[in-house]
């Protein structure tokens, strides 16, 4: 629930309009997740102005929390250019006043606050071009500064391991593993132990140690974590067996082990009952899985989808943008190739026919191109990561064996 009320009680707040507000948005947010992107625009609108409201009121346990629920909330939709946006405002008002204002919240969680925030924002960071190298290690040495100070280093070495996956670099998310595990027992009650995990399991697929990876697939579906992470299972989205294998496979394909994805789709995915693969509101790659496994009955929708992302892409990191586009190019190419080879679409790009169609294969290669300009872009900046190797994977995956 965000504005938990971890540092001051919403009947300790002075100021009316700021308490009613809080209280609204935890009555907005009591129970499952979902509630969030169901409610994102009136929470968003309220965390602004409780935002604006605590600072001038010089609350500021509430105004960094706040902070924190802002990034989150953006994470949740995707919505990293706010996340970029919030945290300069983070950046300078922490200069301002945390330092000075720690001692006024003694045993409060102000202070692992910072370490969150920082999370958020690497969860932006790290896959936008805009951000190049020398920005990147900067950031770094910021994040670890303060998971040092505060605790909670488990969310920097996490950070550590995605950023050394998304370069393919073994001895980086090795080196990261190994501090991950020293501080994964401090890991926060009300940190999901599960999604905490996903880095980890996302290395020892990178790092081909894939019996250990399935078992702790395995034992975090069978609910084999510590009893204080057994709420996970209440609320944590990624627990059901779709969202869990679906996970397995993109990591699989995004690490490059074209092997492991095989094996776990023959495995798990495959023995999946066909509802549970077409599950709805799912993202791009399991909208991809479906077709790949002959499942062409949702076209229409999941072609809708596909146009929202081309109309959203601004909205997007650009690692966020090439894997949506190299899904849907694979995906469209194995709509060709399932016999439906023309769709209809309205795209000023695109030159219709005279039934208001398009070639499918058109279409494909329209999103294989934007696919293209976003990882080219971010291999300029970024000097590890190979697109080329990323999208061959892709090709290799979903359309060279089929």
């Amino acid at each position: 629930m965000m504005l938990s009320g971890f540092g001051v009680g919403v009947e300790q707040l002075k100021n009316d309009n700021l308490a009613r507000l809080v209280r609204s948005v935890q009555n907005m947010t009591r129970g499952s997740y979902q509630m969030y992107n169901q409610n994102y625009e009136s929470l968003s609108s309220m965390l602004k102005k409780i935002l604006q409201l605590s600072k001038q009121e010089k609350e500021w346990y509430l105004y960094f929390e706040t902070i924190d629920d802002l990034l989150n909330l953006n994470s949740r939709v995707h919505n990293y250019a706010e996340i970029v946006k919030y945290a300069e405002i983070y950046y300078k008002d922490y200069d301002a006043h945390m330092e000075a204002e720690l001692p006024n919240y003694p045993n409060t969680l102000l202070g692992a606050l910072n370490t969150w925030i920082y999370e958020k924002i690497f969860e932006a960071y790290y896959e936008y071009y805009q951000i190049d190298d020398a920005k990147m290690e900067i950031f770094l040495k910021r994040y670890e500064q303060v998971a040092l100070q505060f605790g909670k280093e488990y969310t920097y070495y996490s950070g550590l391991i995605k950023l050394g996956m998304l370069y393919r670099d073994m001895e980086r998310t090795q080196e990261a593993a190994r501090k991950f595990l020293v501080y994964a027992d401090d890991m926060a009650r009300t940190y999901c132990y599960v999604c905490g995990h996903f880095p980890y399991l996302g290395q020892l697929l990178l790092t081909r140690q894939d019996q250990k990876a399935e078992e702790l697939m395995l034992k975090m579906l069978h609910k084999n974590i510590p009893q204080k992470y057994q709420w996970c299972y209440r609320q944590c989205e990624m627990v059901q067996l779709d969202a869990m294998y679906v996970c397995m496979l993109c990591m699989s394909v995004r690490s490059g082990r074209i092997d492991a994805f095989h094996y776990f789709y023959k495995k798990y995915w495959s023995k999946l009952e066909r509802k549970n693969q077409c599950a709805p509101d799912n993202g791009s790659f399991q909208r991809l899985m479906g077709v790949y496994g002959g499942y062409f009955d949702r076209i229409e929708e999941d072609l809708q989808q596909a146009l929202d992302n081309i109309k959203d892409e601004n909205k997007h990191t650009t690692i966020g943008n090439m894997y949506e586009f190299l899904q849907w190019w694979c995906y469209f190419c194995l709509v060709d190739k399932g016999g439906i080879h023309k769709i209809s679409i309205a795209l000023p790009e695109l030159e219709l026919d005279e039934n208001g169609q398009v070639s499918t294969l058109e279409f494909s290669d329209y999103l294989q191109k934007k696919a293209d300009i976003y990882g080219r872009k971010f291999a300029q900046v970024r000097a590890k990561f190979d697109y080329d190797h990323v999208k061959a994977d892709y090709q290799e995956v979903f359309l060279e064996g089929k």
